[in-house]
C-alpha cells in the first residue's frame, strides 16, 4: 500500500472479525509510535499491553460504569462493545510532571507529541492490514483502570484497540480545505 492509500484508508475500526493480532504486529505498531516526533525529544509515551483477562476486565468496568450512570449521555457502552470484539488493547500513558513549571510548559507540547505517536500507531495498523480505534471513554474510569493495572505517576491518555476489521465503512465526509483556512 502506498502512503496516500494508508492515509486515506485510515478509519476508526469499531467491529472486528476475531482474527488474532500477532506479537510481531503489536511490536511494529509500538515501534511506529516510538518513531513519532516529540517536543524536546521527551518521548512522553508509555504503553501497557493488556492481556485478554485485563482487556475483558476493563470492558466489564466500562459496562458497569454505563449501567450505574444512565443519565450520562456518553459513548461508554459503545466503547465497551468495541473492546469486546477487538483482539488487542493497549493503554497509552504520558509522563506526569510534579513541578508546576514543567506541568505548565510541557503538558500541551507533550499532548501534541502523543497525538503524533498515536496517529503513527493508527497508520501502521492500516499498513499491516489491521484496524484500530482510539478510545477516550476509558478516561471516565481512569482512576479505577490505573488502580487495577497498578499504574502510578502516569497520566492516562486513552485506550487503543487493534484487530482485523470488518470493512463496511461509509465514505469519509471531510470538510473542504478552503473551509478550514483562516487566511
Amino acid at each position: 500500500m502506498d502512503f496516500n492509500e494508508v492515509i486515506n484508508n485510515r478509519r476508526s475500526a469499531r467491529v472486528f472479525n476475531g482474527e488474532n493480532v500477532s506479537n510481531k504486529q503489536i511490536e511494529e505498531i509500538l515501534q511506529s509510535a516510538c518513531s513519532a516526533p516529540s517536543a524536546k525529544n521527551r518521548q512522553p509515551w508509555k504503553f501497557y499491553i493488556l492481556d485478554d483477562e485485563q482487556k475483558n476486565h476493563i470492558m466489564d468496568m466500562l459496562f458497569k460504569w454505563d449501567k450505574l450512570n444512565p443519565e450520562e449521555q456518553t459513548s461508554v457502552k459503545g466503547s465497551a462493545e468495541q473492546i469486546k470484539s477487538a483482539d488487542k488493547m493497549i493503554m497509552i500513558y504520558s509522563d506526569s510532571y510534579k513541578s508546576k513549571s514543567k506541568n505548565r510548559n510541557y503538558k500541551k507540547p507533550d499532548y501534541i507529541s502523543l497525538g503524533c505517536a498515536i496517529e503513527n500507531m493508527s497508520l501502521q495498523a492500516i499498513n499491516l492490514g489491521l484496524g484500530s480505534c482510539i478510545l477516550c471513554d476509558t478516561l471516565y474510569i481512569e482512576n479505577e483502570i490505573n488502580e487495577y493495572l497498578e499504574i502510578n505517576n502516569f497520566e492516562q491518555i486513552c485506550g487503543f484497540i487493534i484487530g482485523s476489521p470488518i470493512y463496511n465503512y461509509p465514505p469519509k465526509i471531510k470538510k473542504d480545505l478552503k473551509d478550514l483556512l483562516l487566511n
